[in-house]
């Protein structure tokens, strides 16, 4: 055991603590949850969940990767959605990088945990993914209700909402998209910052 070691891991996963979740700072929103925040009610959620299926669930595995999963964000900070089209390419791998030199020597155990959950293929990783994406929409219908910045665009997401064969998930989910309904009413949403006229765009649509 290296305590200098495990105590600079420390002090890097505390940057989560500090650093807000960028989204929600381009909604308007003051104050908003911070990463730290996230992965915290991820994992609540997803132990949540956990609870109302039948199905044997590895907690320790879904705790792991909820509180867990933006461990790459130390390194890269919280990148927005769109933000993707520029760096989806090589986000992931970045990500990668980045847990392994973070987590390296003191909780290596993790790292395929987060592989697991990226590749959705069990039960835990398609639970804590429903959990984080519900995270994500709970979140905004709070502050559709607090009035807290604009979360028109979120309408959307809770639309889209997977739930990836999680049914306590899909049942939540359903009653967040109604209430945020009703907290938005017919406010209409503008999509700001997702146009896109580069020339790699002009040649696709060519």
């Amino acid at each position: 055991m290296n305590p200098d070691r495990i105590l600079e891991c420390m002090a890097e996963m505390h940057t989560l603590t500090r650093l807000p979740r960028i989204g929600w700072i381009m909604a308007g929103v003051p104050d908003p949850e911070s990463v730290s925040d996230h992965c915290f009610e991820t994992a609540i959620i997803a132990y949540m969940l956990a609870q109302q299926i039948a199905e044997p669930v590895d907690m320790g595995k879904v705790l792991a990767m909820a509180l867990f999963h933006e461990t790459g964000e130390v390194r890269l900070t919280d990148l927005p959605r769109r933000s993707a089209p520029y760096v989806k390419q090589f986000k992931r791998k970045a990500e990668q990088d980045a847990s392994v030199d973070i987590l390296g020597g003191v909780a290596e155990s993790v790292l395929p945990l987060l592989e697991e959950m990226h590749e959705l293929e069990t039960l835990e990783a398609r639970l804590v993914e429903a959990a984080e994406e519900l995270q994500i929409i709970a979140a905004a219908m709070y502050y559709a209700k607090e009035n807290r910045g604009d979360m028109s665009e979120y309408r959307r997401d809770a639309e889209k909402y997977d739930p990836l064969g999680i049914g306590p998930a899909a049942a939540v989910a359903e009653v967040v998209k109604r209430r945020l309904g009703e907290y938005l009413g017919e406010k209409p949403y503008w999509e700001l910052g997702y146009s896109r006229h580069s020339v790699a765009d002009d040649r696709a649509k060519g």
